[in-house]
C-alpha cells in the first residue's frame, strides 16, 4: 500500500513539475516577444481547468508607466462575433428564431433579403459586401457616433459579391444584420442583450458594449505602434461602427470565463455548440473559425481594430485555451498564440525572422535601396545605404555599419536587426523600417 501510495505522488508530482515547465516555457516565450516589441498586453493560457500562465507584458499606459496586467481591459474586435453568433443560438433554443429564417423575415424591404438565411449570415456565406472594404467608410471619421441604418446603408444596395451558400467571404455587413435581428427579437438594444444575457449572469464585471462608462485605468490605450522608444497612440472607434462585430471591451479573465461557459454548457446546448464549430462552405461554423491541429478539433477567433487586437485558440475535447489580448496593432497576436498552441502540444516553435534563409539578389535590385536615408529631410544625421562588391551596408550616424542579408524583395536581416524596404505607388523605394530590440526606427529615403 505504501509503494502504491508513494507512486501516486509521484505521479502527481511529475504532473505538477511538467506544468510548472511548461508554464515557464510560455513565460519565457512571451517575453520574449515582449523585449522584442512584438507583444505588449496580456496572456491567459489554460489546459485542462489550470491556469497555466495570466500575466500582463509591457504598458497598458506608456506615458504614466501603468503595465498591462490580468485585470487591463481591450477592446476585443472580431472576438465580438463568438457572443453574438452565441445570441442567435440562444433566441432559436427558446423558439424566438431559426437559423433557417431569411433575413426578410425580419427586414421586409432588404433587397434579396428572400435568398439569405441566419445561418449564412452566421458563416460568412451570405454574399454580403464587406462594410469595411468600401472606400466612403474607410474615409469617415470612425471616432464619432452613427446610426445602424446608416451602418446598414454602406452595404444594403449593393449587389451581392456571390449567390448566397455558395461561397465564403468574412463579411462584417453580416453581423451586423444578425446585431439588428437580435434587437429585433429581444427589443433590447444589442448592449443590452449582451448585458442581459451573458455579462451578468457569467460574471464578466469587466466585460461592457463600448469602453466602459465609468472612467477606470483598467482601460489599456490603444496603440497603432507600440516599441521600447516609441509609442503612437490610436483613436478610439466608436462602438457603433463596429457594433455586433466588433465592439465588446473586456478582460483575459473574463473571456476565460466565458469559455469554462461553453465548455460546461452553461450557455448553450451541447447540438448548439457542434453546430457553432462546424464549418460550412468556408473555414467558419457559427462564430467560430474550426478546423483540425495537431489532430485536435481547435476553435478560433482573431480580432483587430484601431489600437488594438486579439485572438483565442481553443480546444474543447482537451479543455485548453489560449488568449491573447494587446493594445497595439504592431503586435504579433496569431504568431504568439500559435507558438503557445505549440508548447502545449509539444511542437516545435516557428522559426524566428532572423532564422529566415537567406536568398540570392541580383545587383541591379540592391542598387535600389542604396541612397541616404533621415528621420527628417532637413536633418544633417541620417542612414547610407551602399552597395560595395555585391554587398548592402548600413551605416546609422555615429555607429559602425553592418551588411544586411536578403531574406525576400525589400526585407532584410542582420543577426537579430530587421530592415524593411518600403515602396511608393510607383514603385521605388522610399522610406525604410529598422527593428532592433525592441527599438524602431523609421527614416525616408532623400531621393526617391
Amino acid at each position: 500500500m505504501k509503494k502504491l501510495i508513494l507512486l501516486l505522488n509521484l505521479i502527481i508530482l511529475s504532473g505538477t513539475v511538467f506544468s510548472q515547465n511548461q508554464s515557464q516555457r510560455i513565460d519565457s516565450l512571451v517575453t520574449r516577444y515582449s523585449d522584442n516589441s512584438e507583444f505588449t498586453g496580456t496572456v491567459l493560457v489554460a489546459s485542462d481547468g489550470k491556469i497555466l500562465l495570466k500575466k500582463g507584458f509591457n504598458y497598458r499606459d506608456a506615458e504614466k508607466k501603468i503595465p498591462n496586467d490580468a485585470t487591463s481591459i481591450f477592446n476585443i474586435a472580431s472576438l465580438t462575433k463568438t457572443f453574438t453568433a452565441a445570441l442567435i443560438l440562444k433566441l432559436e433554443e427558446s423558439k424566438k428564431l431559426s437559423v433557417t429564417d431569411k433575413l426578410s423575415k425580419y427586414y421586409a424591404d432588404f433587397p434579396n433579403g428572400d435568398k439569405i438565411t441566419i445561418h449564412h449570415l452566421l458563416t460568412h456565406t451570405s454574399g454580403l459586401s464587406n462594410y469595411t472594404d468600401d472606400p466612403d467608410f474607410q474615409k469617415m471619421d470612425q471616432s464619432k457616433e452613427v446610426t445602424l441604418s446608416a451602418m446598414i446603408l454602406f452595404f444594403k444596395n449593393k449587389p451581392l459579391d456571390f449567390e448566397p451558400g455558395t461561397k465564403f467571404r468574412y463579411s462584417n455587413s453580416g453581423y451586423t444584420m444578425l446585431g439588428y435581428i437580435i434587437e429585433k427579437i429581444t427589443g433590447e438594444s444589442y448592449a443590452l442583450a449582451l448585458k442581459h444575457l451573458i455579462f451578468q449572469p457569467h460574471d464578466m464585471q469587466n466585460t461592457t458594449y463600448g469602453p466602459p462608462v465609468i472612467q477606470t485605468p483598467k482601460l489599456a490605450q490603444g496603440y497603432n505602434m507600440y516599441f521600447k522608444n516609441f509609442q503612437m497612440p490610436a483613436y478610439k472607434v466608436h462602438p457603433s461602427i463596429s457594433y455586433s462585430t466588433g465592439a465588446i471591451y473586456s478582460t483575459v479573465e473574463d473571456l476565460y470565463k466565458w469559455h469554462q461557459a461553453l465548455q460546461k454548457g452553461k450557455f448553450l446546448s451541447l447540438s448548439s455548440l457542434k453546430l457553432a464549430y462546424q464549418k460550412d462552405a468556408g473555414p467558419y461554423g457559427y462564430g467560430w473559425f474550426t478546423d483540425s491541429l495537431y489532430n485536435k478539433q481547435r476553435v478560433s477567433h482573431d480580432g483587430n481594430i484601431n489600437g488594438y487586437k486579439s485572438n483565442i485558440n481553443r480546444f474543447p475535447a482537451d479543455d485548453v485555451c489560449v488568449i491573447a489580448l494587446s493594445n497595439s496593432n504592431n503586435s504579433s497576436v496569431g504568431g504568439l498564440v500559435r507558438n503557445i498552441v505549440n508548447i502545449i502540444y509539444h511542437q516545435p516553435l516557428s522559426k524566428p525572422f532572423s532564422s529566415q534563409p537567406v536568398i540570392t539578389m541580383t545587383d541591379t535590385l540592391k542598387k535600389e535601396y542604396q541612397g541616404v536615408y533621415k528621420v527628417n529631410l532637413k536633418d544633417s544625421a541620417g542612414i547610407a545605404v551602399t552597395l560595395k562588391q555585391s554587398k548592402l551596408s548600413v551605416k546609422i550616424f555615429g555607429q559602425s555599419d553592418f551588411e544586411i542579408f536578403p531574406v525576400a524583395k525589400d526585407r532584410f536581416k542582420s543577426g537579430e536587426i530587421r530592415a524593411e524596404f518600403i515602396r511608393n505607388n510607383q514603385g521605388k523605394v522610399e522610406q525604410l523600417f529598422i527593428y532592433s530590440n525592441g527599438e524602431f526606427l523609421g527614416v525616408k529615403k532623400t531621393d526617391f
